[in-house]
């Protein structure tokens, strides 16, 4: 009597590993998360700037919302900032997944950063264009998600 091995057991095991494989890293890539954004104050040329996420933890996929505090040096708030928002993954040379808007909030200091979406998990780059005026600032933000 010969033992002949049974390859279909053997194909079906490898599948299931692949299948375990591909459900692992989905679920590592959504469950990767930031508890606090790593920038709480951030200074430039002409104006102060502090971030807060309204979505704790920052998740991967997950449209997000973020205030946007904006004073100037002195500490006033400025009414009517013109705020854009661009960036992307330097590393893998792509922008960002969402075209985020940013409007005013409920006072002249608070601007709300409205749909942000992070697609993967990795170092982001932000770059804010805060201007009034005759005054601009370019902020550079780095997140690692």
């Amino acid at each position: 009597m010969t033992l002949e091995p049974d390859f279909g057991k053997r194909w079906r095991f490898v599948g299931w590993l692949l299948r375990c494989f591909v459900l692992f890293s989905v679920f590592l890539a959504q469950a990767m998360a930031s508890n606090d954004i790593p920038f709480q104050r951030i200074g430039a040329d002409h104006y102060e700037v502090r971030f807060d996420s309204r979505l704790k933890p920052i998740v991967i996929n997950k449209i997000l919302f973020w205030v946007m505090y904006v004073k100037t040096k002195d500490g006033l708030c400025v009414k009517g900032l013109e705020i854009t928002v661009d960036g992307g993954m330097p590393e893998h040379l792509h922008g960002l997944p969402t075209m985020p808007l940013v409007r005013p909030g409920k006072n002249d200091c608070e601007y709300l950063v409205e749909g942000l979406r992070f697609h993967m998990a990795g170092r982001w780059e932000l770059k804010f264009r805060i201007k009034a005026g005759d005054k601009t600032d370019i902020l550079t933000i780095s997140l690692d998600l």
